[in-house]
């Protein structure tokens, strides 16, 4: 078991709530869940990109190999939700949305696509506490791997944003701060790409300090692909190409533990759920 995967664990043990009250848990039809209850993740997906739901793939598969039925469901794509619900055959279906906020998407679009097939609709991953945990450990294992001392660095968690919902307070602000209360960089903030504070004004800011970005991205899609790097790249030009450099170390949801994340928030974890 990784570093990671023993924090994520630990985070669950300890049974802290997903969120504070306000939950969008709920049950749709569904009195009672047994455990060997499905599991349906539902992901954004992309009609641009056949391979942007390529992680929960990879998480859905890890959960099968660990004895769970386990589906993948898209909004945007191919498997769609309805396929997936239509091919399990469990008679209890919890869904864990692959989302990384709470909104929109978790409690319209994803209920809408459900129709009335009776599920047990369940939080979103990115909103779990050990995600912080997790954003640390992969900063702090990317400035090993670069030579960069992390008192010296500056960590960038870059996220969506919304342009017709601006300012609202995110899970994304909500782990930068849990990250920067441990004192180990020099500097953490948030970025997104579709509200302020954007991603180039940050990394503007920040030109005195070799920069950590971590993606807080469920699909691989144009954002991770294009956007990020196009943004990373053009910062690291007006640095002249030299130091402080700015570096891209992928997406916080590609890490293994995200599949305790899920197994977490469907509340019947393999580390001490039913």
């Amino acid at each position: 078991m990784s570093s990671v995967q023993a924090y994520v664990r630990q985070i669950i043990l300890r049974g802290k709530p997903a969120r504070p009250p306000d939950p969008i848990t709920t049950c749709r039809g569904v009195n009672w869940l047994p455990k060997n209850a499905a599991l349906l993740l539902i992901g954004h997906g992309s009609s641009r990109y056949p391979g942007a739901g390529d992680l929960l793939h990879r998480h859905a598969d890890a959960l099968r190999r660990a004895g769970h039925c386990a589906a993948v469901g898209l909004l945007n794509g191919s498997p769609s939700v309805a396929d997936a619900v239509q091919a399990l055959p469990a008679i209890a279906i919890r869904v864990v949305p692959f989302f990384m906020e709470d909104g929109y998407f978790t409690r319209v679009a994803i209920p809408r696509a459900l129709g009335d097939r009776p599920v047990h609709l369940c939080p979103p991953v990115g909103i779990h506490p050990a995600i912080s945990g997790m954003i640390e450990h992969q900063a702090a294992a990317a400035c090993a791997s670069l030579g960069i001392a992390p008192g010296s660095a500056a960590v960038v968690l870059i996220g969506h944003g919304s342009a017709s919902a601006p300012g609202r307070r995110l899970a994304l602000h909500d782990h930068a701060t849990a990250v920067a209360a441990t004192r180990r960089f020099a500097q953490v903030e948030t970025a997104c790409l579709e509200e302020a504070p954007f991603v180039a004004d940050i990394l503007r800011r920040l030109r005195g300090y070799p920069v950590i970005a971590i993606g807080y991205f469920a699909n691989l899609a144009s954002h991770v692909r294009e956007d990020v790097p196009a943004l990373l790249d053009a910062e690291q030009a007006e640095r002249g190409g030299g130091e402080p450099t700015v570096h891209f170390v992928g997406n916080v949801t590609e890490n293994p533990a995200m599949v305790d994340i899920i197994l977490d928030q469907a509340g019947f974890s393999d580390t001490g759920g039913e």
